[in-house]
């Protein structure tokens, strides 16, 4: 990249700041957050004398990451953590910045009294193109692990859910999202049992300032109504994106337009004048 790039990228940036500080109403804006509480795995026996379990297998563990992405092209930064359990605690967040940017958790014991996940992300206007995200990824790092269910065993995770997004409506190219996607399957990805929860909160730009929340009570369960142990899939992410860009910019109107037009016609009409006294050659 050349020096005069970077130098028109921070004028450009510098510019945008100052707008903002000036004329806040005139800066575009977008933020999303979404926390899930009251997270539990619970089992129950299905059969008398049953002995409910469920255990989970992935690599790495509950994941969650926060990106910072600023700038045309952008300059990104990422942060991750991982758990190494099953819907272990993690936490990160990104650098501090007026930009953009977004955070990231799970905490508590979900096969206990409950765990909480919070996902948040922000951008503003600051400069071009600015993009906040923050993600968690239940169970692994794809989000999907195999469970086991012991013989005669209900499985069912529940949790609350409350989802913001929110625009300024500066810019129509302004959007925020926060969400959840739950699923959970037999071990090939489907299955008379397979079920899919999605649910988010939604803000565009495009139709002005917009304002989102969302709340519900999701709930999914598999049962294992057989003598033996059988295997199952459940996938999981809880997310917040933000994205911001410069405001349109209104053409800047010329100096008295119709006072240089009349300019521009006695100009005219003074050429015509010399054309008519000057003699005939």
């Amino acid at each position: 990249m050349s020096r005069a790039t970077i130098w028109r990228g921070f004028l450009s940036a510098l510019a945008g700041a100052l707008t903002c500080i000036a004329a806040p109403s005139a800066c575009a804006d977008a933020t999303a957050s979404i926390d899930v509480t009251g997270l539990r795995v619970a089992v129950f026996a299905v059969a008398p004398g049953a002995v409910p379990a469920v255990s989970f297998a992935g690599a790495g563990g509950s994941t969650s990451e926060s990106d910072l992405m600023v700038g045309t092209p952008p300059s990104s930064v990422a942060t991750s953590a991982s758990s190494g359990l099953a819907f272990g605690p993690v936490s990160t967040s990104t650098p501090d910045s007026p930009l953009a940017g977004g955070s990231a958790r799970l905490a508590g014991d979900v096969f206990g009294g409950g765990g909480g996940v919070h996902a948040s992300a922000f951008a503003g206007s600051a400069g071009p193109g600015e993009t906040g995200q923050g993600t968690v990824g239940l169970v692994n790092g794809v989000s999907a692990a195999l469970f086991t269910l012991a013989p005669w065993t209900r499985m069912t995770i529940t949790a609350q859910v409350s989802a913001t997004a929110s625009t300024s409506g500066a810019s129509p190219d302004e959007f925020a999202d926060s969400g959840l996607l739950l699923s959970i399957s037999d071990e090939n990805g489907g299955g008379p049992q397979w079920a899919r929860i999605s649910f988010d909160a939604l803000a565009l730009g495009l139709f002005g300032a917009a304002n989102d929340t969302e709340a519900t009570f999701v709930s999914l369960s598999y049962e294992n109504d057989t003598g033996a142990a059988i295997s199952g899939l459940f996938g999981g992410d809880v997310a917040a994106i933000a994205y911001s860009d410069d405001p349109p910019v209104s053409p800047v109107p010329e100096a008295g337009p119709a006072w240089t037009m009349g300019v521009g016609l006695l100009l005219v009409a003074a050429a015509a004048r010399r054309r008519r006294g000057a003699p005939a050659p």
